[in-house]
C-alpha cells in the first residue's frame, strides 16, 4: 500500500461533513491527508477495529463481511456524495479490496482539531492521536466479542414497557389495549395520572383515572412517557460500587433530554417528547457496559481503562438496545451517531442534530469544553439556524432559560 499524493479538492466537496469548509479551508485539510491504494485482497479494516477514522472509497470496489458471514459490496461512484464506510466502531465487518483501491481516511479527532485551529489562526494542524496500549486494546476487542457472540448480557426493558413497544410496532395500539397493559403495573399507572395533572400537561379539570390520563396525554405522548419511565429504571444500581456511577450517567442523561426539551420547543419541526426522549437514550450503552466491568477486574478497578472502553463502544451497544427495543430507526440513529460532531447526512435537521446540540450546550463551562470544535463548523448547528452563535451567547441563553431546565429536569426525576 503505497500514499498517492492528496486528496482533490472536487473530492472533499463531495464528504458531507465538510460541508461547512470553504475552498480555502479544503485546501488547507487536503495538504495533510494523503490519497491511499489498497491492492486485491488487501485487509483494509480489521473486523473488530478501533481505530477512529472515516473511510472513504475513491474508486474500485469492497466486500465488507461481519463476524457471522453475511457480506455486502461497496462500490465507488465517480460522482455525488462520498459516504463513510464501516463508520461504526468497533467494526463489525472486515473490509477487503476487491480489486485495486483508492481511498482516504480522516482521523476524527483531526476535523474537530482543524476546525479549533482555524478559529484561533494558529497556523499549523497537528492531528493527535490517542493510542491505547495492548493491554487497553485486548480488552476493549474482549468486550466487543462477548457483545456480538452474545455474552455480553444487555439490559432488558420492563415487561409493560416491552407490550406496549409491541403494540405499537404491529400497528395494533389504541387507547383500551394500552390502558389494559398499563393498569397492570400499579407504579406506571400512578405515575401516568401524576404526569397528566403535572404542569406541563394539566387542564381545568383534575385526572383520577388511567384512562383519563391516556385520553389527555394521547397514545403517542402515553407510549413516550412509559418508555421514559422505564429507560429511568435502567439506571438503579443495587451495588454500592455501580450507584454513584449511575447516578452520574443518569444526571448527565436528564440534564441533555432537558436541554433537549427546552431547544426542540424553540425550533420547528421537533416533538417535545420525542426530543426528551431521545436525549435520555443517548448514552444508555454505557449501561450494560458498566455492568459488564462489574464482572471484569481490570476494567472495575481500572477508572482509565474503563472510561475508554465507554467511549470506544458506548455507541455501538447503544444501537444494538434501541434496536432490540423496537426504538425506531431515528432514535437508534440518535444512539449510534451523537457523539460525531460533523454528521451530515442530509441538508434536513434529524433528532440527532438536535440531541448533538443539546450535549454542546451540556459540556459548556466543563473540562469537555476544551475538546469541543468551534460552532460555526458543526452542520448540525448551521441546519437549525444556530450557526451564528458563540459560546458567550450559548452560555447567556442557558442562564436565561435556567429556571425551564430545572423544571424539565424536576419532572423527570419525579417520573
Amino acid at each position: 500500500m503505497e500514499g498517492n499524493g492528496h486528496p482533490a479538492i472536487s473530492d472533499l466537496k463531495r464528504i458531507r461533513c465538510l460541508s461547512q469548509f470553504s475552498e480555502e479551508q479544503l485546501t488547507s485539510l487536503a495538504d495533510k491527508l494523503r490519497v491511499e491504494r489498497g491492492n486485491k485482497n488487501d485487509c483494509l479494516i480489521e473486523l473488530g477495529c478501533n481505530e477512529s477514522y472515516s473511510f472513504y472509497l475513491l474508486s474500485g470496489n469492497l466486500e465488507a463481511t461481519t463476524g457471522d458471514g453475511n457480506q455486502i459490496e461497496f462500490d465507488s461512484q465517480s460522482d455525488g456524495e462520498l459516504y463513510p464506510i464501516a463508520q461504526l466502531r468497533p467494526s463489525l465487518y472486515r473490509v477487503v479490496a476487491a480489486e485495486p483501491v483508492q481511498y482516504i481516511k480522516i482521523v476524527s479527532s483531526q476535523l474537530t482539531d482543524f476546525a479549533q485551529r482555524l478559529e484561533s489562526d494558529e497556523g499549523e494542524i497537528d492531528v493527535i492521536e490517542i493510542e491505547q496500549s495492548e493491554e487497553e486494546n485486548e480488552l476493549t476487542i474482549q468486550l466487543f466479542q462477548d457483545l456480538i457472540s452474545g455474552n455480553l448480557s444487555l439490559p432488558s426493558l420492563p415487561s409493560v414497557a416491552q407490550r406496549i413497544q409491541r403494540e405499537f410496532a404491529e400497528d395494533s395500539a389504541n387507547a383500551e389495549s394500552i390502558c389494559s397493559i398499563i393498569q397492570s403495573d400499579p407504579a406506571i399507572t400512578a405515575k401516568l395520572i401524576m404526569i397528566a395533572n403535572s404542569a406541563l400537561y394539566s387542564g381545568q379539570a383534575q385526572i383520577e383515572s388511567l384512562q383519563q390520563a391516556v385520553v389527555r396525554l394521547g397514545l403517542e405522548t402515553t407510549r413516550k412517557q412509559v418508555m421514559t419511565y422505564a429507560v429511568k429504571e435502567l439506571f438503579q444500581s443495587e451495588t454500592s460500587e455501580m450507584k454513584s456511577q449511575m447516578q452520574k450517567l443518569w444526571k448527565h442523561s436528564q440534564h441533555v433530554a432537558s436541554l433537549c426539551r427546552l431547544l426542540a420547543s424553540h425550533l420547528q419541526g421537533f416533538d417535545l417528547e420525542q426530543a426528551q426522549l431521545a436525549g435520555l437514550i443517548h448514552d444508555l450503552g454505557e449501561i450494560a457496559i458498566l455492568q459488564y466491568a462489574q464482572q471484569n477486574e481490570e476494567l472495575r478497578d481500572n477508572p482509565d481503562l474503563l472510561l475508554r472502553a465507554v467511549e470506544s463502544l458506548r455507541p455501538q451497544i447503544t444501537g444494538m438496545l434501541l434496536n432490540q427495543w423496537n426504538f425506531g430507526p431515528e432514535f437508534v440513529t440518535v444512539g449510534e451517531e451523537c457523539e460525531d460532531w460533523f454528521r451530515n447526512p442530509s441538508d434536513t435537521p434529524d433528532l440527532c442534530d438536535l440531541v448533538l446540540i443539546a450535549q454542546y450546550h451540556a459540556m459548556i463551562g466543563t473540562p469537555a469544553m476544551k475538546k469541543l470544535p468551534p460552532v460555526p463548523t458543526l452542520p448540525a448547528f448551521a441546519k437549525l439556524g444556530m450557526d451564528n452563535l458563540d459560546v458567550e451567547q450559548i452560555i447567556e441563553y442557558l442562564k436565561s432559560s435556567r429556571a425551564e431546565i430545572q423544571a424539565i429536569e424536576a419532572h423527570l426525576g419525579a417520573i
